[in-house]
């Protein structure tokens, strides 16, 4: 008998510098793309990142049978349904499959190892080849470490790789790190640059068309614009590079209303589902610098945020789970505030509450959420993540929402920057300190404030910024837990100067905030 493989490739790895499969056609090898029902149904996802997967597939499937490959693409129960089904129906003698990205997939592909086995057929699981470190080689590098800092893996992987480095062993520009020029706010005056497009073609529209249909998912399909297509990846990331990337780096934590990306790249997404591979990204922004098109700041905190921060994550994710999935360490007690689904007040599962939906800074970035499946990761961190951890929101409630609503986000990526670095639940593991800070920081980086119906000076009253309220009541609530803390304790020692009035009248305000709002 003939020995066939089933190459099974996932939703993510949408190109052959990521999918393990041959190079080459192969008559005994079978290319399988599953869409899964069960995934399909386990969060309401945001239409626009079922688009993007769902299209991305198809894209690839088709480059695939133009090459050669035999191609199988098909709906499913679940991957191990559906590998078990063809794996008979072929006649398979095996199946090979990258490792799982997240827990979910290692269990599912350990479900599938299960079934394939009761009918004689091996799962011969690979590396997964979309990171530049792989698990193993992050867990030697954290084994034995009291504190697992990024900046310290992120020189390993400067090294490693040769990024950014001279031939003497020393850092371009004679620093590992240039971040300290990178906080500039955007100019007042200054243009917001245009939401990115690329239009999307017959396969984009009929999956666009297709999960408008869908009930229990998020968002809306109409401003879909992201690249599907190997060849439309590349051509984003060469008009990042001329058009973005020379100013990327002073305003990368600028933030403006109703702009989601400003100068960044928006790659993520397209780095996540596979039609990138991050060595060419990384490799191609050193090359931008090495040429003089882009000042040795810019390219850095560039290339950090992909050979640093998403490698880390990574590893980080492994490193601390299956604890991360239910990390508490601030013992957070409020499901998610329902408006984070309704950001314009409109009814999702019952009420919305009110109050918050006032914000000019929440609501904008949750907005964009819902029309991009994406915001400013300052949005993220210092609106979303800091107003969710001061007012007590479950770091898993919180991660849920990030997971289902980012076209971006996977639970490796998502899970440990919500729960470690956005609202500290994993105790310190990734950050420091909590990521917490009042009206004043929104105030400064971003233009929302001038706007809001909320004064960003008050702390108290009918007027008062809730960012203000928040903070206080939150730092008067760990106080013990920070009094002796090297980056807290400063703030910490305010609250003994604060009239005890003020502060009750705060920690009231605080309290009737909470309650007035509706929870999932």
């Amino acid at each position: 008998m003939p020995s066939l493989t089933l190459a099974f490739v996932a939703p993510w790895e949408c190109s052959r510098a990521v999918a393990n499969i041959p190079r080459e056609p192969r008559e005994d090898v079978v290319v399988v793309l599953l869409e899964s029902v069960a995934k399909g149904a386990s969060l309401p996802w945001h239409r626009q990142k079922l688009v993007l997967l769902l299209s991305a597939m198809r894209h690839f499937a088709q480059a695939l049978e133009q090459a050669g490959h035999r191609v199988v693409l098909r709906n499913a129960p679940s991957y191990g349904d559906g590998l078990a089904a063809l794996a008979r129906e072929l006649g398979a003698t095996r199946v090979i499959a990258t490792e799982g990205r997240e827990q979910d997939m290692v269990d599912e592909l350990a479900r599938a190892q299960a079934l394939l086995q009761a009918i004689n057929v091996p799962l011969v699981l690979r590396e997964d080849r979309g990171f530049l470190a792989t698990r193993e080689e992050f867990a030697t590098w954290a084994r034995g470490r009291k504190e697992y800092r990024m900046e310290w893996f992120y020189r390993e992987m400067r090294r490693k790789h040769g990024i950014l480095m001279e031939a003497d062993g020393t850092p371009s520009g004679g620093e590992w790190n240039f971040d300290a020029e990178n906080r500039k706010p955007w100019p007042k005056g200054r243009a917001v640059p245009e939401v990115w497009r690329t239009e999307p073609d017959a396969i984009t529209r009929e999956q666009m068309a297709r999960v408008a249909r869908w009930t229990g998912r998020w968002g809306t399909v109409d401003r879909f614009a992201l690249p599907v297509t190997r060849a439309d990846a590349k051509a984003w990331l060469e008009r990042f590079v001329t058009e973005r990337l020379p100013e990327f780096g002073p305003y990368e934590d600028a933030l403006v209303a109703g702009a989601p990306d400003l100068l960044h790249s928006t790659l993520s997404s397209i780095l996540n589902v596979g039609l990138l591979h991050p060595l060419e990204v990384v490799k191609r922004a050193e090359r931008a610098y090495r040429e003089g098109q882009v000042p040795i700041a810019s390219a850095e905190g560039f290339i950090r945020q992909i050979l640093g921060w998403r490698e880390y994550i990574r590893g980080m994710y492994w490193q601390l789970m299956p604890g991360l999935r239910t990390a508490n360490a601030l013992d957070a007690p409020l499901g998610l505030p329902r408006w984070f689904w309704a950001p314009d007040g409109e009814a999702y599962d019952g009420a919305t509450g009110s109050g918050a939906c006032e914000m000019r800074c929440l609501a904008d970035t949750i907005r964009q959420v819902r029309d991009y499946g994406r915001t400013h990761h300052i949005g993220r961190l210092m609106v979303q993540c800091n107003f969710a951890t001061m007012l007590g929101v479950q770091p898993a409630a919180l991660s849920r929402w990030y997971w289902a609503g980012f076209t971006d986000a996977y639970e490796w990526v998502e899970l440990p920057n919500v729960a470690g670095m956005g609202t500290w639940g994993d105790g310190g593991a990734l950050a420091s300190k909590p990521y917490v800070a009042s009206g004043a920081y929104v105030n400064r980086m971003s233009n929302y404030c001038g706007g809001c119906r909320y004064d960003v000076k008050q702390r108290t009253g009918p007027d008062a910024c809730p960012m203000n309220f928040l903070y206080w009541d939150f730092m008067a609530q760990h106080r013990e837990r920070f009094a002796k803390h090297p980056r807290m304790r400063m703030m910490t020692k305010h609250l003994d100067t604060m009239p005890a009035e003020e502060l009750v009248q705060i920690r009231r305000q605080a309290t009737e905030f909470r309650e007035s709002l509706a929870y999932e």
